[in-house]
């Protein structure tokens, strides 16, 4: 699996983590989609809640 284009082994590297760490957190993601899309999702609309209409990229 490839993310940010690093390889599992350069994600470790860069944050100085276990290569253990990295596989875990990529099963969770692999494992969890919907859960973290529906976060994801909450996140957006929370954030739309607090961007005035005026700033909005949609406005426009």
């Amino acid at each position: 699996m490839i993310a940010n284009k690093m390889s599992a082994e350069q994600a470790a590297e860069n944050w100085d983590l276990p290569l253990a760490a990295i596989y875990e957190a990529i099963n969770y993601c692999e494992n969890n989609r919907e859960l973290l899309k529906l976060e994801a999702d909450e996140e957006r609309y929370r954030m739309e809640l607090l961007i005035p209409p005026h700033f909005h990229p949609n406005f426009f």
